[in-house]
């Protein structure tokens, strides 16, 4: 009897103990999603907010934001998927998030998003974040680029508002009046900045590639055109010689100085020249972006060009499905309105575009204007250049075809001839 009493005291011992062991509490139910932004510590009480509500609606979800500085964005986000620990979230460019999509280290939306959800964001959006047909990222917020002008130069030159350029073709009828009453550049475009002249292609609706992205179409008499203007344009003085050799910070630094009549920026620029240069801020009006279209101001609404930021999930993560949902809720309508008020940018949300706050508003306050123009300017964007395998190195053939244009060491015609002969060559 003692040793059955004891044998059973033992047996009731080691049930407590395993029982205990596996016992589970609420905290091991918590899945943990790392959240990953790009230089958005200025809004962490934004996004902090943002996260406490989530987590209130979802207690078994915890999310970790890490904020990366700009500079390391590409170099750390690349590092971390590539690695066994992967973060579940990273907001980076399309271009970027392209990049990683083709090595197939990024999850496809498509495959876990419902159809109600995604027809909450604009096509042009989810066209800008897919590549090979796999949609690689949640569109998060937009930037579209107005443009802004030095009142007083323009007065100077004689030019009327009715006068005012819509197309960077325009610039050309009133460059020659404001170099000869002015001194100054109408304009300073970065033409060699990482494929620009292959945007500025697009908007005026000169194809690139084809369908199965093997083959550059770019060569053509538009193409032609576009290039002879702007080596026009170089080659008279009427755009700074640095516009083949510097890039958008240089551009901004010009227009601060008062030395360029016109500008294309996004809106957050306005605040940059009130604080940097108040006495040309009091000289600044915006208007709508100049496209490249052709054919005149006819045509000047056609060929709008825009910026985005996605979402993306790594094909590593542990919690694909946890990581868009918390991606759905923190680009929904109430919360990237909220954010666009804290910043000068526009939401990827269709319902949260049509909002007051971006169509209503007293146009005499620029910042107003700015949004008012750069948000109506949506409705005729371009559809955005191909998302392409290896886009850093055919951005630059690009911008050495350029170059080579704008210093007359090639002709237009054959610089695009061995332009897109280097392209096929990476395409194949």
């Amino acid at each position: 009897m003692i040793k059955s009493f004891k044998f059973a005291s033992i047996i009731f011992f080691l049930i407590i103990l395993l029982t205990g062991c596996t016992k589970q509490s609420p905290q091991d139910n918590v899945r943990e999603i790392e959240f990953w932004t790009l230089q958005l510590s200025g809004f962490s009480g934004y996004i902090n907010g943002v996260i406490a509500e989530y987590e209130r609606q979802n207690p078994d979800v915890k999310i970790k934001w890490i904020d990366v500085p700009f500079s390391e964005g590409e170099k750390r986000a690349l590092a971390a998927v590539l690695s066994k620990n992967v973060p579940d979230l990273i907001n980076m460019n399309p271009t970027f998030g392209a990049t990683l999509a083709s090595k197939g280290a990024l999850t496809d939306i498509k495959q876990l998003i419902s159809q109600e959800e995604y027809e909450n964001y604009p096509d042009f959006a989810w066209e800008a974040s897919s590549i090979d047909g796999k949609v690689f990222g949640v569109p998060w917020y937009i930037t579209s680029a107005v443009t802004f002008y030095n009142t007083e130069i323009i007065e100077k030159a004689g030019i009327q508002a009715e006068e005012l350029p819509q197309t960077y073709f325009e610039l050309e009828k009133i460059a020659p009046a404001v170099k000869r009453s002015t001194g100054k550049f109408v304009l300073m475009p970065t033409l060699t900045e990482n494929g620009w002249m292959l945007k500025f292609f697009n908007a005026a609706g000169i194809p690139i590639v084809n369908e199965a992205h093997d083959k550059a179409l770019f060569n053509t008499p538009q193409a032609e055109e576009a290039l002879a203007f702007w080596q026009r344009m170089y080659k008279n003085g009427y755009i700074p010689a640095e516009s083949i050799t510097q890039g958008h910070r240089e551009a901004l630094e010009k227009y601060l100085a008062g030395e360029t009549a016109f500008i294309v920026a996004g809106a957050n620029f306005l605040n940059i020249i009130k604080q940097n240069s108040p006495q040309v801020y009091a000289k600044t009006n915006v208007t709508k972006q100049l496209t490249g279209a052709f054919g005149g101001s006819e045509n000047s609404a056609k060929g709008i060009d825009f910026s985005l930021m996605n979402l993306v999930i790594p094909k590593k993560s542990r919690y694909p499905q946890e990581a868009l949902k918390f991606a759905l809720f923190l680009t929904n309508a109430q919360n990237q309105l909220e954010f666009c008020k804290l910043a000068p940018i526009l939401p990827s949300e269709i319902h949260a575009l049509k909002s007051d706050y971006f169509t209503m508003g007293n146009e005499s306050d620029l910042t107003v204007k700015s949004r008012l123009i750069s948000a109506s300017q949506l409705e005729n964007v371009v559809k955005p250049v191909p998302a392409l395998q290896n886009s850093k190195d055919l951005n630059e053939i690009i911008d050495a075809m350029t170059q080579e244009v704008m210093l007359g060491y090639k002709s237009p015609k054959d610089a695009l001839k061995k332009a897109v002969e280097e392209w096929n060559n990476i395409l194949k």
